[in-house]
């Protein structure tokens, strides 16, 4: 009976006893993967639509020009010190040099006004000095002249009085009204001496005031010097606003715009940059899983450009209004129809750059872990 078998039921009939301890054996394996699953599955929050995310930098031209030089290209590394773009400053410098000189000629006008100024003050306090003494000696003089013009005058009206009486001789009467026409002269040139010092303190007075003119002038050129400093200042921050260099101690360039040779508008976008090491990794996680998740939870993240390879994240911050409350075009729903859509918040986690292998734009799978 055993001659009339086919091979392969031969090998069917040796098989049969380990046929069913293998399908044991596969059943517990494939038990014990879905288990597995299914306990992971019970505390962890799987994403697959998160993405590496930086903040991207764009640099614009400030001022209007011709680019002389642009030797920077995508992605190239750069620093603070590279000069990214630099835009023809012949103008600038023309203009900077104009006003330097201006400022100098304005320091000497304001030496030169100092000068007199000074000479002003000394001859204007020499002056005032000088004619309030005189004025006072003019005061003093003439006190002193109307003294003895009183003294001669009742002397004179004595002799009058006397030499009509035939009291006194010629002579004496002579010597009376001499005295007197003395006394008179004496007061009139004390008189005389008086208007000449208070003219003279007219004009120290009025030298006075144009010392002060003179003050208000110098204030006035200081004002124009440093309307003249600030000028200056916008020309330097122009001219350094012709070499264009990067914000950022470390960054990548992304993307340039502009080539050797073309002109530029103010505000006109040259390039973009980003710094390598500030990243972090964007996800929308639906609003009936947010709940699971906490600030500072643990996370394996899987890049899909590098296969096989697992990356450490921690939740950072969710956001705490949907991504539906930023469309930029409403749905008031007005024909009263409604249909429920899960909404999603934005979460962002934290991770660290591994050998600049993490770019912005990269898709990742991301798997948070719920677990207290």
């Amino acid at each position: 009976m055993s001659s009339n078998l086919n091979p392969k039921e031969v090998t069917a009939m040796n098989f049969l006893p380990y046929k069913k301890p293998l399908l044991i054996i596969a059943f517990i394996a494939a038990l014990v993967v879905v288990s597995q699953w299914a306990y992971k599955r019970s505390h962890t929050v799987y994403l697959d639509d998160a993405h590496i995310a930086s903040n991207i930098v764009s640099i614009a031209s400030r001022v209007p020009g011709w680019i002389e030089s642009f030797p920077i290209h995508g992605g190239q590394a750069v620093d603070q010190s590279t000069v990214l773009a630099q835009i023809d400053s012949r103008q600038t410098v023309l203009a900077l040099r104009t006003i330097e000189l201006k400022i100098s000629n304005q320091k000497l006008s304001i030496e030169r006004a100092e000068t007199k100024l000074l000479l002003v003050s000394n001859n204007v306090d020499n002056q005032l000095t000088s004619s309030q003494a005189m004025l006072e000696r003019s005061e003093a003089g003439k006190r002193k002249a109307e003294s003895v013009l009183a003294a001669a005058q009742s002397a004179y009206d004595r002799s009058k009085s006397m030499w009509a009486k035939k009291l006194i001789s010629a002579q004496q009467w002579d010597k009376t009204r001499f005295e007197l026409s003395k006394s008179s002269h004496a007061y009139e040139e004390t008189q005389a001496q008086r208007h000449q010092a208070q003219s003279e303190l007219v004009r120290a007075t009025a030298a006075l005031q144009e010392r002060q003119l003179q003050t208000k002038t110098l204030e006035i050129m200081h004002s124009e010097l440093e309307l003249l400093e600030i000028e200056k200042n916008d020309l330097q921050l122009a001219l350094e606003d012709r070499s264009i260099r990067s914000p950022l101690e470390n960054a990548v360039i992304d993307k340039t715009f502009v080539h050797d040779g073309e002109y530029v508008p103010a505000g006109r976008r040259l390039l973009m940059l980003h710094d390598p090491n500030d990243i972090w990794i964007s996800a929308k996680v639906k609003e009936t899983e947010v709940r699971h998740i906490k600030a500072g939870a643990n996370a394996n993240v899987y890049i899909d450009a590098y296969p096989g390879e697992s990356f450490e994240a921690t939740v950072e911050r969710i956001d705490h209004a949907t991504t539906s409350q930023f469309a930029l075009l409403p749905n008031p729903n007005p024909s009263g129809n409604f249909t429920k859509v899960t909404q999603r918040l934005s979460l962002r986690l934290s991770i660290q750059q591994k050998d600049g292998l993490l770019k912005p734009g990269m898709m990742v799978e991301v798997e948070i872990d719920t677990r207290d």
